[in-house]
């Protein structure tokens, strides 16, 4: 269990603690630069935190390990120190994420450091403290139970863990431990079958990038730098090429076409391979085993081809805005409403823009209330920046909904249809509540029935 590098730390911060990993830099910054201790004054509790070394200093294994022995016995503390070895690409320039002392406890700071500093601290000092630790010893138990029906061969695994010995899982928990317990059989013994519940499965797709999950595969395909990970996803953020959904970020419409731009007329440079070898290069050139003149030259002479094709070719992203026509009218002065993309998703707009001014959002679906000619359009809430649906006569209307409409009617009673999940699944229902009809959606339907 290595001590914390900057990508591993950005991808615990949110798995365990919930945290972006821009929320989780900030608050490591403020670990490292100085928290105000009383009796001690500004204290950094951290290691410089942009770090992609495992490396620990002499000093601080020694003062660990007589901590270790002193609090948890010679049976957690190993013979000789932990080291990791680093990646191939990795600077040693700073060692480990690690507490500046590790006789400074979470405990003794629990009260005294805003919440949310005390929770990453503990992250990292305990993690810190694991990685100079004895290993955990853990036993498995499996039992392979064989079922014939006719001529088909049904075959039922089970494995228990249990913890011999917890080691550094005493201070650093992993997973849980397995409470059930396994009867005490023997080879070839018949068992009694109570019950059979049969469940189909369909293949579901890839789950949405969170920051964890992008901080993973930028770092495992070589590309940018432990400073660089945090800054990438605020960048997207800011200029609205994705937003969150809960841990999940989704590529926003803007997002989509500048990347179908970019990646169509820049393919030798919007690829993993090019930024990884630039990477790559940018070390070489560092420790003097690459000329930086010779790999600009080499570099430019392809690069400028490339942006001159690309001026004539590309589509301006201004041709993207400039509407298509709907059926819609303008309710103040007659023109035809377009349908246009903007920084936050497609709306309506005038086609007599910049004479009159008037844009709305873009409607979904008919308003289910009866008696009621309104729209169902996209809102967000003022406080909390949350999604939600609701009618366009609002106050007069006050129907609103969480869940995502679909432009499409119910072959029941006529109310629209709407995404629901359940679990892993998804759904389509009646947004009748006198309504039963529900079907499942395969993953094909789900992206052809997607609205703005």
């Amino acid at each position: 269990m290595p001590p914390y590098i900057t990508s591993k730390l950005q991808q615990d911060g949110l798995n365990r603690l919930g945290f972006p990993a821009k929320k989780t830099m900030r608050l490591a910054q403020q670990l490292y630069e100085g928290v105000v201790i009383p009796g001690e004054g500004s204290v950094g509790l951290i290691t410089y935190m942009r770090t992609d070394s495992t490396r620990i200093s002499p000093i601080a294994i020694k003062e660990t390990r007589n901590f270790i022995k002193e609090e948890y016995g010679e049976n957690y503390l190993p013979e000789t120190p932990n080291y990791y070895k680093n990646k191939n690409s990795a600077q040693d320039a700073h060692e480990a994420i690690r507490p500046t002392s590790i006789l400074r406890t979470p405990e003794n700071l629990k009260n005294v450091i805003d919440r949310d500093l005390y929770r990453l601290y503990k992250l990292i000092y305990e993690r810190f403290l694991a990685s100079q630790m004895s290993p955990a010893i853990i036993s498995q138990k499996s039992i392979i139970i064989k079922g014939i029906n006719g001529e088909n061969e049904f075959i039922f695994p089970i494995t228990i863990s249990r913890y011999k010995f917890d080691g550094f899982t005493k201070v650093y928990k992993i997973g849980k431990e397995d409470k059930i317990s396994l009867p005490d059989l023997k080879r070839d013994d018949k068992l009694i079958l109570k019950d059979l519940k049969p469940e189909q499965h369909f293949t579901q797709p890839p789950p949405r990038y969170s920051d964890a999950s992008l901080v993973k595969v930028l770092e495992e395909s070589g590309i940018g730098r432990p400073s660089t990970y945090a800054p990438t996803i605020a960048t997207l953020e800011n200029r609205y090429y994705i937003y969150r959904e809960g841990r999940q970020l989704i590529p926003t419409d803007l997002g989509k076409i500048v990347n179908k731009l970019l990646t169509k007329n820049f393919e030798n440079i919007i690829n993993e391979s090019f930024t990884a070898e630039m990477e790559e290069n940018l070390d070489k050139i560092a420790e003097a085993k690459l000329d930086w003149v010779e790999m600009l030259k080499e570099f430019y002479s392809e690069f400028k081809k490339t942006m001159e094709n690309a001026h004539k070719n590309i589509e301006k992203i201004e041709d993207f805005r400039k509407g298509e026509p709907t059926d819609e009218v303008c309710e103040k002065c007659g023109a035809p409403m377009v349908k246009k993309l903007g920084r936050f998703g497609y709306f309506l707009a005038c086609s007599n823009f910049p004479e009159c001014r008037n844009a709305k959002p873009l409607p979904i679906a008919d308003c289910p209330v009866p008696g009621c000619n309104g729209k169902i359009v996209l809102r967000t809430s003022k406080k909390r920046r949350k999604k939600f649906y609701a009618c366009t006569n609002y106050p007069d209307c006050k129907y609103m909904t969480w869940e995502k409409p679909l432009a499409e009617k119910c072959p029941k009673c006529g109310y629209y249809l709407a995404y629901s999940k359940k679990g892993k699944k998804l759904f389509k229902k009646c947004t009748n509540p006198d309504c039963d009809f529900i079907v499942e959606v395969k993953e094909e339907e789900e992206k052809s029935n997607e609205v703005a």
